[in-house]
């Protein structure tokens, strides 16, 4: 255990620290972003993309080694690999999530289809080239879909305060989270790890919950938003745990729940009621547009996941195979539709860092769309009969219902006791029509 943390460590440093190369310029990662979702030069883009995967060579040795010595806790408390133990420690049946797994699959694999089709026509001729790569995507792992250029949304918040912007839309669900703003380290700069994450320290009353992100000072844009809305719903589900609980209680349901909350909340990023009401910007003919990039969204993340979700399962059932790096563009190409470049040969799954410090998670965003879907349609037909984000009583709500038990319970009898029913899937596959 002691090994497999300095591992981590070691890991997660490279990740911070490591930077790509593009024209002989040192580059991290929101420029690869940024020239991933505007440059018009497929060599400038090829050579971003290709140097966003570089960290994968630097750690693919440090990964396979973390997945043996997990692989060896995990058989010796009685389980076949990590994959297995970890799935059963976070309450999650083997056989059940596979089966959702595969199910969600099967319902996003047509409208997907149709969505990559439209995708790749619209890059053949805005790039003039008959083959799509993986750099015409304005994500490095097409975790999200090329922005319609007429949609822009980047340019909502252009001279915003997304600091401002965060504090006002919990303020408005009468969650505070002032207290975690002057504790957080929000914006970037020079060898800071490049992701965002909440964290709580202790479970101690008051909590002391800090979020780390790497907004650009004068450079608002779209990704920071959401990446602000999301990480602040992890923060104030952390906050409002009821501290009269045991002490090992006071801690979120399930990964998964506070999940949810995040992802429910960073999708006010593109809602068009919120980016009118509480944004400030005018968006009214321009909202089946933003429905319909929501809609986009959750299909190819979904297909993301699933990638992430099964390539998984292959590396901890043999972390030594010689042919991981074909696992995973096979996986690639079945699920995202994504071609891989002749004659590549590199760990590109490895420069995920969830793979290396957040193993078996993935499922878990995924999971927690299907109860935010769920839990936002509750909260509007039953508790504020209109948009949530902008009554207090949805926070009182969330604040009862969600946050305050905390581990008290099963995540499931969390999910039935605060919006009525089951997890039902049917929701979130309603907001793919």
């Amino acid at each position: 255990m002691e090994r497999i943390e300095e591992l981590e460590a070691e890991a997660n440093a490279v990740y911070g620290n490591h930077r790509g190369t593009v024209g002989g310029r040192t580059v991290g990662e929101n420029e690869v972003r940024d020239i991933l979702r505007t440059s018009p030069d497929e060599a400038v883009r090829r050579e971003a993309w290709e140097a966003s995967k570089t960290v994968g060579r630097e750690v693919e040795g440090t990964i396979r080694e973390l997945a043996r010595l997990r692989n060896r806790l995990a058989r010796e408390a009685g389980y076949p690999d990590h994959y297995h133990r970890s799935l059963d420690l976070q309450e999650m049946p083997v056989a059940e999530l596979e089966d959702l797994m595969s199910d969600l699959e099967a319902a996003t694999e047509a409208p997907f289809r149709q969505l990559k089709e439209r995708l790749d026509q619209n890059l053949r001729e805005k790039f003039g080239v008959e083959t799509v790569g993986p750099w015409l995507l304005s994500d490095p792992f097409f975790q999200e879909p090329p922005e319609d250029g007429s949609l822009n949304t980047d340019r909502f918040f252009e001279g915003k305060d997304l600091e401002a912007l965060t504090r006002e839309t919990y303020d408005a669900l009468g969650l505070d989270v002032r207290g975690v703003v002057a504790k957080s380290d929000l914006y970037a700069r020079p060898g800071k790890n490049q992701h965002a994450f909440c964290l709580s320290v202790g479970r101690d009353y008051p909590y002391d919950v800090r979020v780390l992100a790497n907004l650009r000072a004068g450079r608002p844009d779209a990704y920071w938003m959401n990446t602000m809305l999301h990480e602040f719903g992890h923060a104030v589900y952390d906050r409002h745990i009821n501290p009269k609980l045991p002490y090992l209680l006071r801690g979120v349901s399930h990964i998964a729940t506070t999940e949810a909350i995040a992802l429910m909340m960073g999708s006010l990023a593109e809602d068009p009621g919120w980016l009118g009401t509480v944004a400030g910007v005018p968006v009214e003919d321009l909202s089946e547009k933003l429905v319909a990039r929501r809609r986009e969204d959750l299909l190819v993340f979904t297909r993301w996941a699933l990638v992430v979700f099964r390539f998984e399962k292959e590396l901890y059932a043999d972390p030594d195979r010689d042919d991981l790096n074909d696992v995973w563009w096979d996986l690639v190409e079945k699920l995202q539709g994504v071609s891989r470049p002749p004659g590549r040969d590199e760990p590109d799954w490895a420069a995920k860092i969830h793979v290396a410090t957040a193993p078996v998670y993935y499922h878990n965003y995924v999971l927690g769309n299907l109860i935010a879907a769920q839990l936002r349609d509750y909260l509007e037909t039953h508790i504020t009969h209109g948009p949530f984000y902008e009554n207090e009583v949805a926070g009182r709500y969330l604040l009862e219902s969600f946050f305050g038990p905390g581990a008290r319970e099963n995540w499931r009898d969390t999910v039935l006791r605060a919006t009525g029913e089951p997890l039902d899937p049917r929701h979130f596959v309603a907001s793919l029509k």
